[in-house]
């Protein structure tokens, strides 16, 4: 057997696998995080979008989402595809049922909505309920409100309507908190479900210095630091690194920062075809992570491309 019929044998065997290692030799590996892919508030999201759909084609009736259900663009078309029309401006639900997002909408919203006779499908996570009840207790104690994560995200809007009042202040850079007034001693953190946990720590950190009284509570959920986590651990090992997941996803773009820190060879993608040829030439160990907001297939399936890709072109 000569060493180019012996090569081909072996990326004829190649396939991917869920696991957190490679091997120690030479061959050649497509590994997918233990965790990569969407957590179960994700899950339970689409499913009540698709059940919703469901029911509204039954009963003729229009169905809408309030924001998209889950950052994820693939799935939002498939649930366009069940009828499931998305909207960004709450007057532009006009009756049947509409889908409040994974990532929460301010209350005011919701509010507007059973006022007005819609029905409603709670689609919000379980886990970004906690930081809002965390942010209600809070304002009507007096505390000043330290919520680290990104102003423009949805969630954060959505936990800021159930603070209550304009003393907060929506951070993940240690130097504005200078901003906060000297007046005040008391703060609360709450922190972004999907934020960074290093991040959340070294603003805590500080304010335990800085304030009198610092009351943190860590809202980042379990699906956001195990996949970190995990990502961390395959970019260490990986030639190279594939993230798969929406690109106007904060948890995906959390993992892709993550992962670029130990491996510059990492690629973020939301398609299939965006898969190119260059990236896996000559490399040996492959790793494939996705947000929690990529279904699991999604993920599996593109690491069965890749192998795909090998086995055609290597």
């Amino acid at each position: 057997m000569t060493l180019e019929t012996r090569k081909n044998e072996e990326l004829d065997k190649v396939a991917s696998k869920r696991s957190l290692g490679f091997s120690d030799d030479d061959s050649v590996e497509i590994t997918i995080a233990p965790n990569g892919g969407a957590c179960f508030g994700v899950v339970r999201a689409i499913k009540l979008g698709q059940q919703a759909a469901s029911k509204g084609k039954s009963a003729s009736a229009p169905v809408f989402s309030f924001g998209a259900i889950v950052h994820n663009p693939k799935t939002i078309r498939e649930l366009e595809a069940q009828g499931v029309k998305t909207v960004e401006d709450q007057t532009q639900v006009t009756g049947g049922t509409v889908i409040l997002r994974s990532h929460g909408v301010r209350q005011e919203i919701e509010k507007d909505f059973k006022t007005r006779g819609v029905q409603v499908v709670d689609a919000t996570c379980p886990l970004v309920k906690k930081p809002q009840k965390i942010a209600a207790s809070l304002g009507s104690k007096g505390y000043f409100l330290i919520l680290v994560g990104d102003a423009n995200h949805p969630e954060v809007k959505g936990v800021l309507s159930y603070f209550g009042t304009d003393q907060y202040l929506v951070t993940y850079k240690l130097e504005e908190l200078e901003n906060i007034p000297s007046h005040v001693t008391r703060v609360g953190i709450v922190a972004q479900t999907t934020i960074e946990v290093k991040v959340l720590n070294t603003i805590v950190e500080h304010c335990q210095k800085k304030f009198k009284e610092v009351a943190v509570y860590n809202t980042i959920c379990d699906a956001t630091s195990i996949r970190q986590e995990e990502a961390e651990v395959l970019a260490k090992q990986a030639d190279v690194l594939v993230v798969v997941g929406g690109k106007n996803s904060s948890n995906t773009n959390k993992l892709v920062k993550i992962c670029k820190q130990y491996q510059p060879n990492t690629y973020l993608i939301e398609e299939i075809n965006e898969l190119d040829l260059k990236w896996f030439k000559g490399m040996k160990k492959i790793g494939v992570t996705g947000g929690a907001s990529t279904p699991q297939d999604y993920v599996d399936n593109v690491g069965a491309r890749i192998a795909e890709i090998l086995s055609v072109t290597c």
